[in-house]
C-alpha cells in the first residue's frame, strides 16, 4: 500500500515534536511511526530542504524550533548555572592560561611509552607542581592515576608519588613509567630474547573477544600470539616493561584506532611493519628515553606507589598528602573498559565478557554501566546535591518524551556518577594535610537534552565534604557529541583543605 507523503510528513513532525531537543534517528523514527527507513529518509530530506527540520550530531534529526536549546522553557543553559554558582558559592569562573591536553604527551620521553589518550599533559602537571612550590620529599597523590602522567612528573620534581587506578593496563603503564631506574641495556637484551622465542613458537590461541579476527590481519594475529606467549610473567621491572611495550603495539598493529574512542580505522595498515618489528622499534624508544633521563636519576623523588585500587575506597592515610592532582572520568564520558578491552584481553587481565562487565561495574559510572548497578539510583530523591535534584527529573522526562533512547535509566547513571565522586572527594580531603590542595581537571556535559555542569557540581560536592573552593578556571572549549554546535568546556577546579586541623 502506497504511503501518503503528507501523512508521513505529519507523523514525522509529531514524532520529532515529542522527541523535542533530543531529536531522533531515522531508525528510531521508523520504529516509532512504523514506517520504512527509506521513505522516512526521503521525507526528512524534503523537510530539510524546506527548512522545517535539521540534522545534528550522531545522525539525529530535530525540528527547526530546536536548533538552539536556549530559549526553551525547560532548558537551563550554562550561563544560568555559572551565575548561580557565583551567587551560591561566591566564586566566579576564571580562565586557565596554561596547556592541558594529553596529545602533547605522545612525543615526550617516558609518556610516549603507552598511548593513553585521555587525561592532561605533562606540561600541565609541571605547571601545577611549580605553582605549589612543594618542598623536596612532599607527597603528591593522583586518585585516578591513569597511565601515570601526574606520578612521573611528581617523581621528576623530587616528590613522593602515589596513585590508585582500577584499569589494569593503565596500572601496568604507570608502574613501568615511574620506574626510571630501569637499566636500558638489560631491557634491550631481554627484548631480544623475547623476539627470538617468539619467532620459534607456534601460533597461539586468540583472546576471547569475538571481533578479534576482524580487528587484525591474519599475519598480525600470528605474530601477536607468538609474541604474547613469549613474554615473561608480570611482576619484575623488566618483565613489566616488556609487557607494556607489547600493549603499546596492539592498536598500531590492528585495523583499529583510538582517538579517543575505540573504532575501526578507515585507513589501510597492510603495508606497515608487523608486530615483531613494531615491538623492536618500541623497545628502542624506551631504552633511548631511559638513557636520556639518566642524569636526572639523582634528583628523582622516592619510588612511586601505584595501587590497583578503587578510588572510592578513599583509604589513603589521613593528613599525609601535600597535593592531589587528578582528572576523574567525565559524567557520561568515556567507557574505559570498552576503549581498552583489546589491551585487557591480550594482556590477560580479562578472560571473558563477564570479566569486562565486572570491571565496568566497579568503575565510576558511565552509560554502559550494567543496569543492576543503577537500580539503587532510579529515584531522584536523595541526590547528593540540590542541583541534581532539579536535573535528574529533567533527564528522566526528556528520555520519556523521546520514547527511544540508548538508556531509559540515564538519570540513574548520572545520579550514580555523582554519588561515586562523593567518597573520592571525602577521601582526598582526609588525606590532605591542612592547607594541602587538590587540583581537578573535569568537564561538563549535555545529556538527553539536559545541560549538566559537571565541573560546578564537583566543586559543590567538594565543598560539602569540607574542601574549600579556591578557583574554577576554564581551560578550553569542547563540543558536545550530541550537538556539535553546543559548546562545552574543560575546567581546572582548585580545592583546599582548611589550614586548621579540623
Amino acid at each position: 500500500m502506497a504511503v501518503d507523503p503528507d501523512e508521513l510528513s505529519s507523523a514525522i513532525r509529531d514524532a520529532l515534536g515529542e522527541s523535542g531537543a533530543l531529536g531522533a534517528t531515522v531508525l528510531q523514527l521508523a520504529r516509532r511511526i512504523d514506517g520504512s527507513p527509506g521513505g522516512i529518509r526521503a521525507v526528512l530530506g524534503s523537510l530539510r530542504d524546506r527548512g522545517d527540520v535539521l540534522r545534528i550530531g550522531r545522525g539525529l534529526w530535530v525540528l527547526r524550533d530546536y536548533e538552539r536549546l536556549d530559549g526553551h522553557r525547560d532548558f537551563v543553559d550554562p550561563a544560568e548555572f555559572v551565575e548561580r554558582f557565583r551567587s551560591e558559592q561566591g566564586v566566579a569562573l576564571g580562565v586557565y592560561r596554561g596547556p592541558i591536553t594529553f596529545r602533547a604527551n605522545e612525543a615526550l620521553p617516558v609518556h610516549r611509552w603507552w598511548p593513553y589518550v585521555q587525561g592532561y599533559s605533562a606540561e600541565f602537571v609541571d605547571g601545577v607542581l611549580d605553582a605549589q612550590e612543594l618542598g623536596r620529599g612532599a607527597t603528591v597523590l593522583d586518585p585516578f592515576a591513569g597511565s601515570g602522567t601526574t606520578l612521573v612528573e611528581a617523581r621528576r620534581h623530587g616528590a613522593r608519588a602515589w596513585g590508585t587506578e582500577l584499569l589494569a593496563p593503565a596500572v601496568l603503564a604507570a608502574r613501568v613509567k615511574t620506574h626510571l631506574e630501569l637499566d636500558p641495556l638489560r631491557l634491550e637484551r631481554a627484548a631480544a630474547t623475547v623476539l627470538a622465542r617468539a619467532r620459534d613458537r607456534r601460533v597461539g590461541l586468540l583472546p576471547f573477544l569475538r571481533e578479534t579476527e576482524r580487528q587484525f590481519a591474519p599475519s598480525a594475529l600470528e605474530e601477536l600470539t607468538r609474541l604474547r606467549d613469549a613474554l615473561p610473567r608480570e611482576g619484575t621491572p623488566i618483565a613489566d616493561a616488556l609487557r607494556l611495550t607489547f600493549g603499546r603495539i596492539l592498536i598500531p598493529s590492528s585495523r583499529l584506532h583510538r582517538s579517543p574512542c575505540l573504532g575501526y580505522d578507515r585507513r589501510s595498515r597492510s603495508d606497515g611493519p608487523g608486530p615483531f618489528d613494531r615491538f623492536a622499534s618500541a623497545i628502542v624508544d624506551v631504552a633511548e628515553d631511559l638513557r636520556t633521563l639518566g642524569p636526572e636519576r639523582p634528583k628523582l623523588g622516592p619510588p612511586a606507589t601505584v595501587e590497583a585500587r578503587d578510588a572510592r575506597e578513599g583509604s589513603w592515610p589521613d593528613g599525609t598528602v601535600d597535593l592531589a592532582v587528578t582528572s576523574p572520568p567525565y559524567v557520561n564520558g568515556m567507557d574505559y573498559v570498552m576503549n581498552y578491552k583489546v589491551d585487557l584481553a591480550w594482556l590477560g587481565y580479562a578472560r571473558s565478557y563477564a570479566d569486562l562487565a565486572a570491571l565496568r561495574a566497579r568503575e565510576v559510572a558511565c552509560d554502559n554501566l550494567p543496569r543492576t548497578e543503577t537500580r539503587a539510583f532510579l529515584g531522584t530523591r536523595g541526590a547528593p546535591d540540590p542541583w541534581l535534584a532539579e536535573l535528574l527529573p529533567r533527564i528522566r522526562e526528556n528520555v520519556r518524551r523521546k520514547g527511544t533512547y540508548r538508556r531509559d535509566d540515564m538519570h540513574a547513571v548520572v545520579h550514580r556518577y555523582f554519588a561515586d565522586l562523593l567518597p573520592v572527594l571525602a577521601g582526598v580531603r582526609r588525606a590532605l594535610r591542612p592547607g594541602g590542595r587538590c587540583v581537578v581537571v573535569v568537564g561538563d556535559s549535555l545529556l538527553a537534552g539536559t545541560y549538566v555542569p559537571g565541573d560546578l557540581l564537583l566543586a559543590r560536592l567538594a565543598e560539602r565534604v569540607g574542601l574549600g573552593i579556591v578557583a574554577v578556571e576554564v581551560a578550553r572549549s569542547r563540543r558536545s557529541g550530541q550537538r556539535r554546535s553546543f559548546e562545552l568546556r574543560e575546567t581546572v577546579v582548585t580545592l583546599e583543605r582548611a589550614r586548621s586541623a579540623g
